[in-house]
């Protein structure tokens, strides 16, 4: 899987996603396996996207590597890998979580996102993230930062779970 840096404010759409995916140069990407300029498109992959706006399929982009056949997702970093809930609102209800508020409130802007998806981030924060963001003293606010810091010292998206190899291209788009 390799991450690709966005801008904060922008909401995520298909259209967003195309121009993102049309900027990048292919040949600067490296593959888990550590070649650089090895990966090609292979193909699409549908993926719901829970956002402001409502729920939406996006098409992801797939990469080949030519020299050890690995494929890799294409993904913005406001997307949390494995999951259909966008980071900015894992963000929200984690903060409105350590906050002590109402969790269920923070999730108004989110009218896709119910309260087992809020109980579900909360589980995971507090079995998989809290100590993480705790030993490094990262804070939630600003994403960009948080982004960087997760990838700096996990290898990893924050929320993500799954030890899947991510890479993060720093270019911005």
């Amino acid at each position: 899987m390799i991450t690709f840096l966005t801008v904060e404010n922008n909401t995520l759409s298909q259209s967003f996603y195309n121009s993102c995916i049309a900027r990048i140069q292919f040949h600067q990407l490296t593959c888990s396996c550590g070649h650089s300029g090895c990966l090609k498109i292979h193909g699409y992959y549908q993926r719901k996207v829970k956002t402001r706006e409502g729920s939406f399929m996006l098409h992801v982009c797939r990469l080949i590597c030519s020299e050890c056949g690995k494929t890799h997702a294409l993904l913005p970093s406001s997307v949390v890998p494995y999951s259909q809930i966008l980071l900015v609102c894992c963000c929200q209800i984690v903060s409105a979580h350590l906050d002590a508020g109402d969790v269920n409130s923070a999730c108004t802007d989110f009218p896709e996102v119910d309260e087992n998806n809020v109980k579900s981030i909360i589980h995971r924060f507090r079995r998989h993230w809290l100590e993480r963001l705790r030993s490094f003293r990262i804070d939630l606010d600003p994403i960009r930062m948080l982004v960087l810091k997760c990838f700096s010292f996990y290898s990893m998206q924050f929320m993500q779970i799954h030890r899947t190899v991510n890479r993060l291209h720093p270019q911005t788009t």
